[in-house]
C-alpha cells in the first residue's frame, strides 16, 4: 500500500529528465517536438507526476544523443555522455551520405561541362588558325 508521502513524489526519471531539461535549456514542448511525441506528453507527465515508458524513453534518447540512458532510467554515470559524436543517429548519417552523393553528381556535371567549354574553344582556336593560314 502506497503512503501519501509516495503518491506526490515526482518519480527519479522525471527529476533527473527535468535536470538535464534545464541544463539544455529546453522546454517540456521542446523535447515533445524534437522526441516525436505526443503533444503535450512531456508536461501531463510532470503534472501528474507519472513515469514514462519505454517507447518515450527510446524516442528522447535517440533525439538527444548526449543524454546518458543509464544516467536517466537508473541514474548511474554521468548526465551527458563522454563521446557526444558516438551515438549520432542513423538518420544523420543518412543524410550526410545523400548530401555527399548529390555533390558528387554536381561535381561529374561541372568537369563535363569545363571538358566541353575546353573542346569548344579549342575547336575554335583551331577553326581561327585555318582561316588565317587559308587567307594568308
Amino acid at each position: 500500500m502506497k503512503t501519501k508521502k509516495e503518491s506526490t513524489e515526482m518519480p527519479a526519471i522525471l527529476v533527473r529528465l527535468q535536470q538535464f531539461m534545464e541544463h539544455e535549456q529546453l522546454s517540456a514542448y521542446q523535447v515533445n517536438k524534437e522526441s516525436g511525441l505526443c503533444k503535450g506528453l512531456l508536461i501531463n507527465a510532470f503534472a501528474n507526476q507519472r513515469g514514462l515508458t519505454t517507447s518515450t524513453l527510446e524516442a528522447i534518447l535517440n533525439a538527444y544523443p548526449r543524454l546518458n540512458a543509464n544516467w536517466l532510467i537508473v541514474g548511474r554515470g554521468e548526465m551527458l555522455n563522454a563521446e557526444p559524436n558516438a551515438a549520432v543517429p542513423p538518420s544523420v548519417t543518412e543524410k550526410h551520405i545523400q548530401n555527399l552523393d548529390e555533390l558528387q553528381k554536381q561535381c561529374v556535371e561541372m568537369i563535363k561541362t569545363i571538358q566541353q567549354m575546353k573542346q569548344r574553344e579549342q575547336e575554335e582556336a583551331d577553326n581561327r588558325l585555318i582561316e588565317s593560314l587559308l587567307k594568308g
